[in-house]
């Protein structure tokens, strides 16, 4: 891999591998790395004010909603006229005030005051699931796809709740979770609770998208970045479909990136 200066504080890695991912922005910091994800949103809303979203749930993205309602605040980003679908969503949980939805009415749609009505959930308690991952997936067709993305990257490779072994086609879906995930996942609640299924997009989804950004930051996620980096698409490595999208871009700090400087 070439390293090549991009902008202040950043800097662009091309693969020269065929299949590489298309584009890989190295960021000096896990802040620089925040604000050039928050860029990319930014641009992405300016350029289509009622585009349809979708964005991760997870601990690396909340400096980046941070810079985001810093910069709705300010007038210079305005989400009122987004949509936005439901990345993802962990299923049978007995207490549900630390699940993906709460999560990001906390950290995204509360503070940027996104009409509840702009929101498209999983509803988790219908009784027939499959069903509804159809009316997710109408929902997404209906609006031509989703504009953007922004994706977090699992320690086991995994996109969204896209777990190893997922098909590269599949659409909406219900999923069990992997061993892997199931004992990560703990991190975001505030007592042990037993994870076992789930529900997502599909990696289809993610190739279908007209913009992804994957974000990774700090050195527990180099290992597993090296891999989805270096390593040939696979469905056993979610991860690595990231090397098949038209319009696809990993924003990484130089803790993530340190296997493959």
């Amino acid at each position: 891999m070439n390293l090549q200066k991009n902008r202040e504080g950043t800097s662009s890695l091309h693969n020269g591998n065929t299949g590489g991912p298309p584009k890989i922005i190295l960021c000096d910091d896990f802040e620089a790395m925040s604000r050039r994800c928050a860029d990319f949103l930014c641009e992405a809303v300016k350029a289509k004010p009622d585009l349809l979203l979708c964005l991760a749930a997870g601990n690396t993205a909340v400096r980046t909603y941070q810079i985001l309602r810093e910069r709705s605040d300010s007038g210079e980003a305005d989400f009122s006229r987004a949509e936005f679908v439901e990345l993802d969503e962990w299923l049978d949980l007995e207490d549900e005030s630390e699940n993906c939805t709460s999560f990001m009415f906390r950290n995204f749609y509360g503070p940027l005051q996104i009409e509840k009505s702009k929101i498209r959930l999983f509803d988790i308690h219908a009784k027939d699931m499959e069903e509804e991952c159809k009316k997710i997936d109408r929902f997404i067709f209906e609006r031509s796809g989703i504009d953007f993305m922004l994706l977090g990257l699992g320690m086991n490779g995994h996109l969204a709740l896209n777990e190893p072994g997922s098909s590269f086609e599949s659409y909406a879906k219900v999923v069990t979770l992997d061993p892997v995930t199931q004992k990560v996942g703990q991190k975001y609640f505030s007592k042990p609770v037993p994870l076992s299924r789930g529900v997502t997009l599909g990696i289809r989804h993610i190739l279908d998208a007209k913009q992804v950004v994957l974000q990774a930051g700090g050195k527990a996620k180099a290992e597993i970045v090296k891999k989805v980096c270096l390593t040939k698409p696979t469905p056993m490595l979610p991860g690595t479909v990231l090397q098949l999208t038209k319009n696809g871009v990993v924003v990484l700090d130089r803790d993530a990136a340190s296997e493959i400087l």
